[in-house]
């Protein structure tokens, strides 16, 4: 066994023992190795390496001249054999020999100068028999040796990167790759080469393993900017934001002057679509750069988001997002230019300059046609400006974006065309007010199909099937943001579906109407009883008074203050003017505090009818409003019920600039009254007693 490589039988078998050996002694098992070990030193004595593990095995059980007669007797098969010329050197030295190990050892460096084990030794031999004079020089020279090795390498590594970038610049990614990973090979964590790996990564999209090599390359005391900062992208990337912020921190902490961290920790909370703290973040970071693109176009961008999401429609959040976008806008390219005037069209909407906004919008459509969501948007101006074919065009595309409707269904839209024999799904979408309004329109359905499932929110159930006893129910209790679910008995038995929100655009286009009926609710009678028998003892004390329902803002918290709703001191202040009505609450939610205050400041105390759950049973808040003499509202769920029962609803928008609340429009149904405003409108009195004088004159 001489030669391991031999090809002869015997000689494969004792390689494959001596392999078993080395397994069993790597695995602590050194009694069972060395009886494999001695036993093929019995068929094979001057097999060199079982020699020297066995001298190894020797020295390590304290027979170490066993160990070195092992070694001597290999020396003999092969009398230069470095290897084991330093295995005796190094035997020699840990029992104190050291004269001869020196010996041994100084034979080697005759071999190989700069040997850094080998040099190692001799300055610890040296030193070891008082010579500390040769133990110095042999330091030095081990410095030196170092210091060439290192320097050598240094180079080769910078060669190597130079050549690794300039197979980036020309596009040989695959070879800039393997040049890194070849560096790092030879000279472990290279921040350049894990930096140039990372930049790969982060342009094949594998943010992950980008990442992995940036965390190697990073230290907190040498760590160039350009890690920190592709460190925190690349978390924004795998979205973990956290993580990304605490980096884009320490590079601000680390360079304070680098706007770019700013900016990283503003997108992180935009990814994390946080628009409040990402809203507060760009305007602390505005301050020290107040002419930073990027960051004005990020509080742009906040300030939007923020306004939307949190319907957070007070004029001076309006004014202030608007002016974010102009001053973003007037420093942007012109795509972001493009873009953020979207932003401001649907700013200017809220605060009624549809026509304004219809032009800036129309004008992005031209340029960006397959934008779905600026082609859904315009819809709610082509709303408020009564251009109801390009309405309905446009919101269509909601199902498309997904904005309406959070389904998309793989059989086809029901429409008139269709077959009289369709089995059609009706879905529900927006809000359950939405969906009351979307049910006028549902016998037109039915007149036109065989049979009708209509998807809806669990608590107009009952109100549906008495209005539509021939259509079959399926309540959904929807989550936002998530897909509707259907159940598969439903789905394996329709031929075609349609959204609810489809349905007006449909009776329009055949009728010239928005809706095919106008009161549709058909009330239980124990229920209308019940609530009547209440609604005749408040008027029975009440002689002459109209029963008037009023709800002044959605059940959103951020509602107050809203250009859409009313404060405590607005209805206060209508109810003072109509001393002939009795109020009855319908503002859903926790309203109490806003109650003692409407009557602290009017001496008026809007009544609120025990047992009655405004939120859950539309039955029993039918009934109560099928019994009043009119309904005042904001546009919430309960101005569609009002209209589904019948009873005259007057209700507040905020329309344009030019509207005119003294001049109520008639609007989808029977005695609806729309009292549009100007959205900015500061005092709402006169509004409010527009209202009051049209409901006494009728």
């Amino acid at each position: 066994m001489n030669n391991p490589s031999q090809t002869n039988e015997s000689a494969m078998t004792l390689e494959q023992a001596f392999e078993h050996g080395v397994s069993l002694y790597q695995h602590q098992k050194k009694r069972e190795a060395r009886e494999v070990f001695e036993h093929i030193l019995s068929h094979a004595p001057d097999a060199l390496p079982v020699l020297q593990v066995l001298a190894v095995m020797d020295s390590e059980e304290g027979a170490w001249q066993d160990a070195l007669k092992k070694l001597d007797h290999a020396l003999t098969v092969e009398p230069g054999n470095a290897s084991i010329l330093f295995d005796k050197a190094t035997l020699l030295t840990e029992n104190g020999m050291n004269k001869e190990a020196l010996e041994i050892v100084d034979a080697l460096l005759g071999v190989a100068p700069d040997h850094q084990e080998l040099l190692a030794m001799r300055q610890q031999l040296t030193a070891a028999i008082g010579n500390l004079g040769e133990s110095r020089r042999t330091a030095k020279q081990i410095h030196q040796a170092s210091a060439q090795k290192n320097a050598a390498m240094d180079a080769e590594v910078q060669e190597t990167l130079a050549l690794a970038d300039q197979m980036v610049a020309s596009g040989n990614l695959d070879q800039a790759k393997q040049l890194y990973n070849a560096v790092i090979s030879v000279a472990g964590d290279n921040p350049a080469a894990l930096l140039g790996l990372a930049k790969l990564y982060m342009g094949e999209e594998n943010f992950g393993l980008a990442r992995q090599n940036l965390l190697r390359a990073f230290d907190i005391e040498t760590s160039e900017k350009e890690v920190v900062v592709l460190l925190s992208h690349s978390a924004i990337k795998i979205e973990d934001f956290k993580a990304a912020r605490e980096h884009a921190r320490f590079g601000l902490k680390t360079w304070p002057a680098e706007p770019l961290f700013c900016r990283l920790i503003v997108l992180s909370y935009e990814k994390e679509e946080n628009w409040l703290e990402a809203y507060r973040q760009a305007k602390t970071f505005i301050k020290p750069y107040p002419t930073d693109v990027d960051l004005l176009n990020r509080l742009a961008t906040a300030s939007f988001q923020l306004l939307r999401t949190r319907h957070n429609f007070t004029p001076a959040a309006i004014l202030e997002c608007q002016q974010h976008i102009q001053q973003a806008a007037s420093v942007a390219n012109e795509e972001n230019k493009l873009r953020l005037s979207t932003y401001l069209a649907e700013v200017l909407w809220y605060k009624g300059e549809a026509k304004t906004s219809k032009a800036l919008l129309e004008d992005y459509i031209a340029q960006y046609p397959d934008d779905v969501e600026a082609g859904f948007n315009i819809s709610f101006v082509y709303r408020t400006l009564g251009e109801w074919e390009n309405y309905y065009r446009a919101n269509e595309l909601g199902l498309t974006c997904h904005r309406r409707l959070q389904y998309s269904g793989n059989m086809p839209q029901w429409n008139l065309e269709r077959p009289k024999d369709d089995v059609v799904l009706v879905m529900p979408e927006q809000g359950v007010g939405d969906e009351i309004l979307y049910f006028h329109n549902l016998a037109l359905v039915l007149e036109n199909t065989q049979k009708v499932y209509v998807a809806c929110d669990p608590r107009l159930e009952s109100v549906l099937n008495r209005a539509y006893p021939e259509a079959i129910m399926v309540p959904i209790k929807r989550i936002e943001g998530e897909s509707i679910h259907i159940p598969e008995e439903v789905m394996n038995d329709i031929t075609s579906w349609v959204a609810g929100g489809s349905l007006a655009g449909i009776c329009f286009e055949k009728h010239g109407r928005h809706v095919y009926q106008s009161g549709y609710v058909n009330l239980p009678e124990d229920t209308k009883t019940h609530w009547q028998s209440k609604l005749a003892e408040i008027r029975s004390v009440n002689a002459d008074k109209k029963l008037i329902g009023i709800c002044w803002r959605s059940g959103l918290a951020a509602a107050t203050r809203n250009i859409h709703y009313l404060i405590a001191e607005e209805v206060a202040h209508l109810v003072k003017q109509f001393p002939d009505a009795v109020f009855i609450n319908l503002q859903y939610g926790d309203c109490s505090k806003e109650l003692n205050k409407i009557e602290k400041l009017s001496g008026v105390r809007i009544m609120q009818l025990e047992g009655l759950d405004l939120r859950d049973d539309f039955e029993g808040t039918a009934a109560v409003i099928k019994g009043l003499d009119a309904v005042i509202t904001a546009g919430t769920a309960v101005h569609r019920l009002t209209t589904a029962v019948g009873t005259p609803c007057h209700v507040f928008f905020a329309g344009t600039e030019e509207s005119d609340f003294n001049q109520p429009e008639p609007l989808y149904c029977d005695s609806e009254f729309g009292y549009f405003y100007p959205p900015m409108l500061e005092n709402k009195y006169p509004l409010l007693e527009s209202i009051v004088r049209h409901i006494q004159a009728n």
